[in-house]
């Protein structure tokens, strides 16, 4: 069974929790729920990243024009600039929280 252990929250963007045990990472963004291993929400956040960048800055950042490829065929994310912004920014946080808490579990001898 599980136990998540909170690495990002936000009522108004979503979570990033990992399971304690089998060390998945689950993300919440709107309606949308996914589970990455550690490698692949690494990939995901790369991707991410990526897209991100490829934008033009003065595209409207309330249009809801980006494409977000997904493992699953036929199933792509739709989202604004703002929104991809927010899930970039939210997985960064998360990221940040489990490098952290890596950090603390090396001087504190846990495994």
């Amino acid at each position: 069974m599980c136990h998540y252990q909170t690495l990002f929250h936000d009522d108004s963007i979503g979570y990033v929790v990992r399971c304690t045990e089998c060390e998945k990472l689950q993300i919440g963004y709107g309606n949308l729920m996914v589970t990455y291993s550690q490698e692949d929400f690494d990939s995901f956040r790369w991707w991410l990243k990526k897209i991100k960048e490829e934008q033009h800055p003065a595209q409207n950042p309330t249009l809801r024009c980006i494409v977000i490829p997904t493992p699953c065929d036929g199933m792509k994310l739709l989202l604004s600039m703002q929104e991809l912004s927010d899930f970039y920014n939210m997985l960064e946080q998360a990221d940040t929280e489990l490098q952290s808490l890596e950090l603390i579990r090396l001087f504190t001898n846990e495994k």
